[in-house]
């Protein structure tokens, strides 16, 4: 591994501290219509992006993971979830699609919602829970577009790293 690369990383698992932290953090974002943003799911998208399958597999599952752990709810649907659209994402960039902020928009415009609402469907709806309609236009709609909003941000702090520390 090259020294370029074990940069790249370092910068990438300070991203997602400083994700954490603004996902986790009572007080540290704005409630936006009653939603909190879930930034770690732009930054797995970004970050698959510009990387090879396993890395991008390897990231998805750590962002996944530490959303999992700041939602209450059984660990493992962000993981999995992140784990498969990090997959999909790496494999679209490297061979079908051309690496812009329109196409990882557009990718992030399908995605983010499917898992933000999944997470509804299981968690609220297959538990059973009254008003849940109510509940999910309260607040799950906001948080989707908030989480939406963080996508152009960490799509460039990511191209800047990795054009900052492609091997020459």
């Amino acid at each position: 591994m090259n020294r370029y690369r074990v940069l790249r990383y370092l910068a990438f698992f300070l991203e997602i501290i400083l994700c954490y932290i603004i996902q986790t953090t009572p007080g540290l974002t704005l409630e936006v219509f009653g939603g909190r943003p879930v930034p770690l799911i732009p930054l797995a998208i970004a970050f698959a992006a510009f990387e090879e399958e396993i890395p991008a597999i390897f990231f998805g599952v750590i962002c996944g993971l530490l959303s999992d752990s700041g939602y209450s709810g059984p660990v493992g649907y962000y993981a999995i979830t992140l784990a498969v659209l990090c997959y999909t994402v790496s494999v679209l960039m490297a061979n079908y699609i051309h690496t812009n902020l329109l196409t990882v928009m557009i990718i992030s415009t399908l995605s983010i919602p499917l898992i933000i609402a999944g997470q509804f469907l299981m968690f609220y709806i297959a538990a059973g829970y009254q008003n849940a309609v109510e509940y999910f236009t309260a607040h799950y709609i906001s948080r989707i577009i908030y989480t939406w909003a963080f996508v152009p941000v960490v799509f460039w702090i990511n191209r800047f790293i990795a054009a900052r520390t492609a091997a020459e």
